[in-house]
């Protein structure tokens, strides 16, 4: 699998099923190679080995798919959320907006999400790097939404200074951002009174797509 570039600095290795793999973002600054996710298995274990310089690594959230190759690499910083530290035993704890002096900046940005607890994004540019964060609580047919979280989220991803929201697993991986925001605000106008959950099983299709109404 090859990486796609979206610009002179910015290139990605798109998520996959076997192995069950997030996508994973390299981001060229004048510093650092910048390192959103790790991903899962050799594709992307294969790809990261290959950076020679000094590498920085921010890490989504702790599903295994965005972090498990973090026992099979180096690198000189990692950044990650409080939580997600639970499971790494290591890095340096991102729990408010944080911007690295660098060229293109890196901005790192805590997100709400009912997906998961301490999800990071990572802002470059144009560009939002979003991870799980926006996608709904997963149990065997129960796709939920805390409306809270929901509503604190889109308020979050309203403020962040981009054109792109990039959804990791996504068929459609960089997504133009009021796109994004209409759809979440679309599922948070689903909540009913004194319900603190917003179901979303009759909302999407199999493939992540919308329902037609």
């Amino acid at each position: 699998m090859a990486l796609i570039k979206l610009n002179e600095n910015i290139s990605y290795l798109p998520a996959s099923k076997d192995p069950f793999s997030a996508d994973v973002v390299f981001i060229k600054t004048n510093k650092a190679t910048w390192i959103f996710d790790v991903g899962m298995g050799n594709p992307s274990y294969e790809e990261i080995k290959k950076i020679n310089d000094k590498k920085n690594v921010v890490i989504s959230h702790f599903h295994p798919d965005h972090l498990m190759n973090l026992v099979r690499i180096s690198c000189d910083n990692l950044y990650l959320s409080k939580y997600t530290k639970h499971y790494t035993l290591k890095g340096s704890v991102i729990s408010e907006e944080t911007t690295f002096d660098e060229e293109p900046q890196i901005t790192l940005v805590p997100i709400p999400s009912s997906h998961a607890k301490g999800c990071l994004a990572l802002v470059c540019g144009d560009y939002a790097f979003m991870g799980d964060s926006t996608y709904a609580k997963e149990k065997i047919g129960n796709h939920t939404y805390n409306a809270q979280l929901l509503n604190d989220m889109i308020k979050v991803m309203e403020e962040l200074p981009v054109k792109y929201f990039c959804l990791s697993h996504d068929k459609n991986f960089v997504q133009k951002k009021e796109d994004v925001i209409k759809l979440y605000k679309d599922i948070y106008s689903r909540r009913k009174p004194d319900n603190p959950t917003i179901s979303v099983e009759d909302f999407f299709n199999p493939d992540g797509s919308v329902k037609e109404c």
